[in-house]
């Protein structure tokens, strides 16, 4: 206990012993009265000791709202303390987030170059040696016509698997490498639809919007590319686990962004809930927006099936190097 404490204390103790003696002044009138009291009616006395007591009870008060006062100015700053500290830690996230989106967007640009590479050589070597196999195979079926029919069946055959590899190498160039130089992404987008839904048997509409059409020549290819990617990917969803039988994409442009939504009449984002999103390409869809500063949702439609929205900025913030 402090000295102030102990001072205040005694004088209240004391305050309190002489307020009883003042209270019973009658029944101890005959008992000796010390000098300097002689004469002093006891109503002062007991008067000046609650002044006494009041100002000691005032100084402990002080002194409580003083300490107070002071615990609380620590907790200000520790306070104040922790907020710098918060903030610390999310100026370094935000560094960080943007770090990984440039490195995803990297990432990216990496694949699609590799992309591009693979689509090149299949389309100029693989392709080409194809098609010189298919010719010279037509010129051996047309020299044994009508001199061995069982030979000219058989180049028949060759001939018609090889029709077959050359589509799907011609469908591997066009998945590698969607958008053609001097093509928009509308057109692009609008072609794998339909190649698409027949090779799976499915109805399907497309709504490329004037305004998108009208926007192709000032996008920005890579923001091009990540679209594509995200439509082929859900299209490539709705074939393995949806059950639809009607597919509808919205490619538009408006208040500087563009949004592609990828809509089926299957049986729901329910499908998707037992299969990791990894394997069913969400993740990488929605790394592939965020990266370029887009957002990406799966969501039920209003009338069944599942609807895929991926909106993308116009005007992208390069990251800082």
């Amino acid at each position: 206990m402090n000295k102030p404490t102990s001072f205040l204390a005694c004088i209240s103790g004391f305050t309190s012993t002489l307020l009883g003696l003042a209270a019973s002044a009658p029944a101890a009138a005959a008992m000796p009265v010390p000098l300097p009291l002689r004469g002093v009616p006891p109503e002062t006395v007991a008067a000046a000791l609650v002044t006494l007591a009041a100002i000691g009870l005032a100084l402990l008060l002080e002194r409580r709202s003083q300490a107070a006062q002071e615990r609380s100015q620590a907790l200000e700053q520790q306070l104040d303390a922790e907020r710098g500290a918060h903030a610390d830690v999310d100026n370094a996230l935000a560094g960080s987030h943007e770090v990984l989106c440039r490195l995803v967007r990297q990432q990216e640009n990496v694949r699609e170059a590799e992309r591009s590479r693979i689509a090149r050589d299949l389309h100029d070597e693989l392709g080409h040696r194809l098609l010189s196999l298919r010719v010279e195979l037509a010129l051996q079926q047309a020299a044994v016509r009508g001199t061995s029919p069982a030979a000219h069946d058989k180049l028949s055959t060759a001939i018609a698997n090889l029709d077959v590899a050359i589509r799907s190498v011609r469908s591997i160039v066009s998945g590698l490498r969607p958008i053609a130089n001097g093509q928009s992404l509308r057109q692009a987008a609008e072609h794998h639809l339909a190649d698409f839904a027949r090779l799976h048997g499915l109805d399907y509409r497309f709504d490329g919007g004037s305004e998108a059409a009208a926007g192709d020549s000032r996008r920005d290819q890579e923001l091009d590319a990540v679209l594509f990617r995200v439509m082929q990917e859900s299209l490539s969803n709705v074939a393995r686990h949806s059950q639809a039988t009607m597919v509808c994409v919205t490619l538009v442009e408006s208040a500087g962004e563009v949004l592609l939504k990828v809509e089926d009449d299957g049986i729901g984002p329910a499908a998707l809930d037992h299969l990791d999103a990894r394997g069913c390409g969400i993740l990488g869809m929605r790394e592939r927006t965020e990266a370029f500063g887009g957002t990406l949702s799966v969501l039920p439609g209003r009338r069944g099936g599942t609807v895929v929205s991926a909106a993308l900025p116009l005007a992208r913030t390069p990251a800082p190097a």
